[in-house]
């Protein structure tokens, strides 16, 4: 079993926000240690960092564009977004060239619609063009109550958000809520979706995830739910 976690540019967490998603996204399957992902052994997802808030969770649009083209200049398949903020007026200039231009290199990226209970059509980066936005669902498969709606938007997909179990610094592991943990297990999915298939585009991974997900009872607030299994089958 090969180390998920690569050497990478924010390889320290002051927060714990960044650790709970990346162990959601990537953490190795089948160690009998801690949690698991979709990531079987190992084989499947490599998980590096790139830091775009500072340690309290603040940051800029800058910071955020910034750690975007990292990402993409470092030769990433898949980018993780469990961020965001308000934009009513449409997304400041700068992120949505960063974004442009890690489409451009090939990269999916996968975004958090946000908490607010609130329309994502008004957030940003979900409102992007281009991306794949993620709501969250409870464990009864209902729009969480702090997920904004995402099907305003072109690509809305859902995951689960409430009570999830993921790792933080110091070896602990906590439950979070958030369209920041609905956001990495759909990223590690398509991650795996990808390393499956490496000419995988952004339109061809959310048809994947669209067509194999489930119609829960809030479909219509949040897209349909992915459903892994039926999604790795549709795409070997």
């Amino acid at each position: 079993m090969k180390a998920v976690f690569a050497e990478s540019p924010a390889n320290k967490d002051g927060h714990g926000h960044g650790t709970h998603c990346a162990g959601l996204v990537g953490a190795t399957t089948n160690n009998k240690l801690g949690i698991g992902s979709m990531n079987w052994d190992g084989k499947f997802i490599e998980v590096r960092g790139f830091q775009a808030l500072s340690a309290d969770g603040s940051g800029s649009y800058e910071m955020i564009s910034q750690a975007i083209i990292d990402a993409a200049d470092a030769g990433s398949d898949v980018i993780s977004m469990s961020l965001g903020g308000p934009a009513p007026f449409g997304a400041p200039k700068v992120i949505k060239d960063a974004v442009k231009y890690a489409q451009k290199k090939g990269v999916i990226l996968v975004v958090a619609a946000g908490n607010s209970s609130a329309d994502a059509k008004s957030y940003s980066p979900a409102n992007i063009e281009g991306v794949i936005c993620v709501a969250a669902i409870d464990e009864n498969f209902n729009k969480a109550y702090f997920s904004n709606t995402n099907t305003g938007l072109k690509m809305p997909i859902a995951a689960p958000g409430v009570n999830i179990l993921s790792a933080v610094p110091n070896g602990k592991y906590v439950q979070m809520n958030g369209t920041s943990m609905a956001t990495p297990i759909v990223a590690g999915l398509v991650g795996v979706l990808r390393s499956l298939k490496p000419t995988l585009t952004t339109a061809e991974a959310y048809k994947i995830l669209k067509e194999t997900g489930l119609d829960s009872p809030d479909a219509s607030k949040a897209g349909k739910t992915i459903q892994p299994l039926a999604a790795i089958e549709q795409a070997k």
